[in-house]
């Protein structure tokens, strides 16, 4: 009778257990080369790979690029996915106005999670997407594809054994047989070397006939009469091309300089060569807006020792409608979070950009994918918060117990809040009161 009892309850189990959507099922469904390989190329690939696109010093430790290299690292992807630290995205808002936003929906990281939580199966490879076909492969390391004309700087630089942290800047004529004729641009990428030792590179458009330094220069060199800043790169920065109608002027007998700050440890057998190099390419549809590259800074503080919330600030007032197209918050290594807000000329206030999580490793450009308009008498606000703490020391590796004020070296610290725009001219002007709220 007992045997009886068991063979029934164990049917009626089985039969509940066929009908009903159990997880395991539905799990098994979930395989990397169906759901997870078209996740991963999307989004994650970008860097996870042998050659990764990012040019500015941070490419991924490991690569994602098959199952097998995938595999070993499934739960720590579950687990960074969960909390949102991958793919590296670091603003709060607003949301959905910048280009290169990055993140994955709520069903992309369900799905990874089911993945793993049933074992990480491989299925059918036949289920694969195509392979990306990456445009630097084709195109020389260019990942903006073919370059019109590349600058060099005058010859590669030696990062010598004893060097811990310098600035130093190179300067490179735009002579006839680079550029016969004036031209406008409307992208460019830098390429800086040896990555293991660039902590940032910046370069300047010098006007013809400016004085040059006939050699580098160390620290302040960039900072001559008549340049334009171009751009500047760091760890976990991409290259991009402006929109259409929008490009800067690039005049035959300029110069082009290579701001470089270079910081690793010394010691020996450290040394590392460093050749950077910039692409241009040239602007195919005429060009109406020239683009100015520029920064709200504070030079003039002092963060004190051991403190772990300090604000630093600064402001600008628009003396002319502008169409903004790019933000770049630039700190270091104690700078954990940084604000942009735009006070409108009735009374108004906007949070242009939030960025509470800020990391010095991943130094994002915010691209808008439609131009901000910002009227003439707008207050601009930039804000940046630093941790000063032992806490924060020992994670990072500076020294808490000293005041740190603005300095080019890595441990010392910056408040630069960049931002890329135009100026419309009075036959473009728009109404103060009218703005993208």
């Amino acid at each position: 009778m007992n045997l009886q009892r068991t063979l029934v309850a164990l049917f009626v189990l089985g039969m509940v257990a066929a009908a009903a959507p159990g997880y395991a099922q539905h799990d098994a469904e979930v395989t990397y080369y169906k759901d997870i390989l078209p996740i991963m190329q999307e989004n994650c690939q970008t860097c996870h790979r042998p050659s990764g696109y990012n040019i500015s010093g941070l490419i991924a430790p490991m690569s994602f690029m098959d199952y097998k290299e995938t595999r070993p690292w499934a739960r720590s992807i579950a687990r960074k996915v969960e909390s949102r630290e991958m793919p590296p995205w670091f603003a709060s808002a607003p949301q959905g106005v910048f280009e290169n936003e990055r993140g994955l929906t709520a069903a992309e990281i369900d799905t990874i999670v089911q993945w793993v939580d049933a074992g990480a199966p491989a299925g059918n490879m036949a289920d694969a997407p195509p392979a990306v076909q990456w445009a630097e492969d084709a195109n020389d390391g260019w990942s903006l594809g073919t370059p019109d004309f590349v600058v060099k700087m005058p010859e590669p630089y030696l990062v010598e054994d004893d060097i811990y942290d310098i600035n130093i800047t190179f300067y490179a004529e735009l002579t006839e047989d680079i550029l016969p004729e004036d031209t406008w641009v409307k992208g460019w990428e830098f390429r800086v070397g040896d990555n293991q030792v660039t902590h940032h590179m910046c370069s300047s458009v010098i006007e013809p006939g400016a004085f040059v330094p006939p050699d580098a220069v160390e620290d302040e060199g960039a900072d001559v009469a008549g340049r334009q800043l171009l751009s500047c790169v760091a760890e976990g920065g991409e290259a991009d091309m402006l929109p259409d109608g929008f490009g800067v002027l690039l005049k035959t007998g300029s110069s082009i300089s290579f701001n470089m700050h270079f910081h690793k440890e010394p010691a020996e057998g450290s040394a590392a060569w460093s050749d950077p190099q910039i692409a241009f390419f040239v602007a195919d549809e005429p060009v109406k807006h020239q683009v100015i590259n520029d920064t709200l800074s504070n030079r003039g503080f002092e963060i004190p020792p051991n403190h772990p919330n300090y604000r630093i600030g600064s402001s600008r007032v628009l003396d002319k409608d502008i169409l903004v197209l790019t933000y770049w918050p630039h700190a270091h290594l104690r700078a954990t979070a940084a604000r942009y807000v735009a006070h409108y000329p009735d009374g108004t206030e906007e949070l242009l950009l939030d960025v509470p999580h800020y990391d010095q490793s991943w130094q994002v450009t915010y691209k808008y994918k439609e131009p901000k308009l910002l009227p003439k008498g707008t207050r601009i606000d930039v804000d940046f918060w630093y941790d000063n703490s032992p806490e924060r020391a020992s994670r990072r590796g500076f020294d808490p117990n000293r005041f740190v004020g603005h300095g080019p070296r890595t441990d010392d610290e910056m408040s630069l809040g960049f931002i890329g725009y135009v100026e419309l001219d009075e036959s473009e002007a728009m109404p103060a009161a009218t703005n993208n709220n």
